[in-house]
């Protein structure tokens, strides 16, 4: 159903993801700009057990709930008519989805929807440009907790777009029991992982490639020697593939206590971090790019602005 907001109305997307949830509010200004106002973050772990279990865990289900409520709350703080949420691929993958569904829109008033892999894509691509100076055409890679996904066309319009099941969290999960992993873990885990990504459209030559969530801006702020995690520092930052490559092989062999240490990884991704870069170091290498520019925006900024549009 396609609704219809006035300029000013203050809305807010929030993206549920498989390890983040995350909010933006904003709104369209008379001129047709969009003013955001406000851009929470939190790590929840929402697909925790997911990739085995088929299924949100009951304490995971409390934990949402909680942060959803204070989303809630904090959006209508700032006078937010309408608050929505997406969820992706943890809430794909759950046999238990409906119930979770129900309890998570009855205990936090917020409304709750699944997109689809595709429409993942899409409303990244859309997010990932927002606020960035890019060429004409370019593509977006989303590393998330249990999927990826690719996009690649001009900015307003996804050409082409597709999503598969490999992830920071499901990688973790799968391959990785302890930290640091051994040498024959990590072999296996690129295998597969190089396996999985290779089913991915092949993308044109030289084209610029625009990296978003956790993985990609996590890398960019240890690559930019930020003192902490903090977006202004990192938006925009180019991430090289040797870069990249030089990270990922020195986390691959470190305990979670000293990647925990690093000013610019927070501790819920501590445990993942190795996995996601390895993923994005597989992708980088296997379709020979230089590197990935990195953007702190992503999927909620494209919810939003098909919201405030009325698109959505």
């Amino acid at each position: 159903m396609t609704r219809s907001f006035a300029a000013g109305f203050i809305q807010s997307a929030i993206d549920l993801g498989t390890n983040t949830i995350l909010m933006v509010t904003g709104r369209i200004e008379d001129g047709g700009t969009v003013d955001i106002l406000d851009d929470a973050h939190a790590i929840a772990r929402l697909g925790k057990g997911v990739d085995t279990a088929r299924r949100i865990l009951p304490e995971t289900i409390d934990r949402v709930c909680a942060l959803l409520s204070d989303y809630r709350r904090r959006a209508e703080h700032l006078g937010a008519v309408r608050v929505r949420a997406y969820g992706t691929s943890a809430l794909r993958d759950a046999v238990n989805k409906t119930e979770f569904v129900a309890i998570a829109q009855a205990q936090a008033g917020v409304e709750l929807v699944e997109l689809s892999g595709d429409d993942e894509a899409r409303y990244t691509f859309a997010g990932a440009a927002f606020g960035l100076e890019l060429p004409p055409r370019y593509a977006v890679i989303d590393i998330g907790g249990g999927s990826t996904e690719l996009a690649v066309g001009s900015k307003g319009r996804v050409e082409r777009s597709q999503s598969v099941d490999v992830g920071a969290v499901r990688v973790t999960e799968r391959h990785f029991p302890q930290l640091p992993p051994t040498a024959t873990q990590q072999h296996d885990a690129e295998a597969v992982i190089r396996g999985i990504l290779d089913s991915l459209f092949l993308l044109p030559p030289k084209i610029h490639l625009i990296g978003v969530a956790g993985t990609v801006t996590t890398l960019g702020a240890i690559d930019a020697g930020a003192p902490r995690f903090d977006t202004r520092d990192i938006d925009g930052h180019l991430l090289s593939r040797a870069a990249v490559k030089a990270l990922s092989s020195r986390l691959l062999t470190m305990e979670y206590d000293a990647i925990r240490a690093w000013p610019q990884v927070e501790d819920q991704r501590a445990d993942i971090i190795g996995a996601g870069s390895l993923i994005l170091r597989t992708f980088l290498e296997s379709r020979n790019l230089p590197g990935v520019t990195v953007s702190t925006r992503g999927i909620r900024y494209g919810l939003l602005l098909e919201m405030l549009s009325g698109r959505l």
